[in-house]
This record gives structure tokens, sequence and C-alpha cells, in this order.
């Protein structure tokens, strides 16, 4: 099973482990991974969620088969997965001990916590895999880095490092290598001692207001997307991405 999910002192791990393929999504675990959220959410011995990549790489985005030939289902597949983590009441950190790339991004950005390694790195490829930004990103690096260092990451395909990730609003802390697990469970049980009523009630506070206008950017972003999906530069970055080659855009 690509997700795997284990409970313990109140608090759900959702594993990512497909490593053979850099721990990229694709429909089933999609599918799997929104599944197990909601499953989360309403099981009462469960008070917080850890979503955590295995062997040292978080989320290299989604299955480059699956994009090429089925990028519709893929991405609805995968946005199906952001609406469970904004739906889902109880918190939801993430520990990122590798790259975090494009949607796996997306994840961080819709979790409430995210801890990371001094050598985790993180991406935002769009542009140069032939596509534009969904899931409210384009919106919400905006709001937290202001728009010239949003630009300058996104529209660059830059990387993004760890002091850079926390101005963009992606991570909390920054943690050496080992510490990254039980630092992340350190919160996630502290969290699970907390009133669980008081805790839920303030996060959906708290979201509504981190996702204030998103709805809006979001159909304009899926309305950019649309305009680009299938066309001859997503075929051709995502060609030569497979191909380990330069890509040709004349």
């Amino acid at each position: 099973m690509p997700v795997v999910t284990t409970i313990e002192d109140k608090t759900a791990r959702l594993s990512i482990q497909r490593p053979a393929k850099r721990n990229t999504l694709d429909i089933e675990m999609c599918n799997e991974l929104k599944k197990q959220l909601l499953e989360c959410n309403e099981d009462n011995a469960v008070r917080s969620i850890v979503i955590s990549g295995e062997t040292n790489v978080f989320c290299a985005g989604l299955d480059i088969d699956e994009m090429l030939n089925k990028p519709q289902e893929i991405l609805k597949a995968f946005q199906k997965v952001i609406d469970a983590l904004d739906y889902v009441e109880k918190p939801i950190l993430a520990a990122v001990t590798g790259p975090a790339v494009a949607e796996g991004v997306a994840l961080l950005y819709h979790c409430d916590l995210v801890f990371c390694g001094e050598h985790a790195l993180f991406s935002l490829p769009n542009i140069a895999l032939g596509k534009t930004p969904l899931y409210g990103i384009s919106l919400l690096a905006v709001k937290s880095a202001g728009y010239k260092l949003a630009a300058q990451k996104i529209l660059l395909s830059e990387p993004i490092s760890p002091s850079e990730a926390i101005a963009m609003g992606i991570i909390n802390h920054v943690l050496e290598d080992d510490k990254v697990l039980p630092q992340t469970f350190l919160a996630a049980t502290r969290l699970g001692n907390l009133p669980p009523k008081a805790l839920n009630a303030t996060k959906r506070l708290l979201k509504a207001a981190y996702l204030s206008g998103t709805k809006e950017q979001k159909e304009l972003e899926q309305e950019t997307f649309d305009q680009l999906v299938d066309g001859a530069e997503m075929k051709e970055a995502f060609n030569a991405f497979m191909e380990k080659r330069k890509p040709n855009f004349d």
C-alpha cells in the first residue's frame, strides 16, 4: 500500500511510500490519501495527523506518466486531496526530510504546521513543466512572501531553501534532519492533549482567514491551466524531463 496509516498516542501518521518513484502521487494514491484523511477526521481515537514521506523524499509531485496520459483525471484526484486537507477539522502536520516539489509543496501549503530538515529542498517548477499554478498557490505564496519573492521563485522555477520556505509560508520550523520526525510528533502529541473542541474550532477560524479569497483565485487558476493542459508546451516539457534532455519550446 503506497499510503500507509498508523495510529499511536492519538496521532495518525500517513506515510507516502513510493520511494522508487520519489514518492510521486498517482491517481490511486491520491484517492487513498483523501480517504485516509477523511477517515482520520471521523475517528475519535485520532486528535492530530502527521503526513510524511518515506526514504528522505517528502513528495516529488504527481506521477509523470499519468500527467502525460491522464492529466485531467490525476489533477482532479489531487484536487480532492487538497479539498480533504482543507475540510479536516483536526490539526494536520507535515514532516519533511527531503525534496518537496510541485504538488508536494501544494500539500504543505494546505497543512497547518510543517517541520523540515536542514537539507530539505522545495520547488514550484510549474512553468518549467509547461503548466501554471493550481490549488490557490498563486495567492497563498504572494500572501505569505509578497509579490517579489513569490514571482522570483515561481516564474524562474528556482529552488527554495528552508529559510526561503519559511518566508514563503510553506514551513514553520527548520531542524536537524534526524530531529524532524521526533519534533513533529512532539507537537502532534501536544496538540492531541489540548481541548479538542476549542482546538478544532480555532483551526477552522484560522483556516477561514488563511483561505480567504482562494475560491476565486482557484477558479482563475483552473481557467488559465485549462488553456495549457494537453498543449504542446506541457508535453514537450514532460517528454524532455523523462528523456533527460533540454526542452525545445521554439
